[in-house]
């Protein structure tokens, strides 16, 4: 397997950072090894010859018995515009839960 670094520090700490993770030093060196090491691992798989070799989906022959679409009567969306607070447009206004990256 290749050694060469992939991800560096600055990119996991870039994931982490979107993903709202605050990393320790170590952390931060660890998940860049696991990350890197994932990589490796994926370039390794990536050279296995598969051709001639049936997509597999399931192990097993077992079909996943799905139930019918039906519609179903709901809330009058008039109704629920009408009870929120707060709305515009048809569409019912929230407060900013995450703020803006800037890039």
């Amino acid at each position: 397997m290749s050694k060469k670094q992939k991800v560096s520090e600055k990119e996991v700490e870039k994931i982490a950072s979107l993903s709202r993770l605050s990393l320790s030093k170590e952390e931060l060196a660890s998940h860049t090894e696991d990350m890197n090491n994932i990589l490796d691992y994926m370039d390794l798989l990536n050279e296995i010859d598969t051709d001639g070799v049936d997509e597999l989906v399931n192990v097993h022959d077992m079909k996943s018995p799905l139930r019918e679409d039906k519609f179903e009567e709901s809330l009058d969306k008039d109704s629920v515009i009408k009870n929120s607070p707060e709305s515009s447009n048809d569409y019912i206004e929230v407060p900013l839960v995450l703020k803006k990256e800037s890039q």
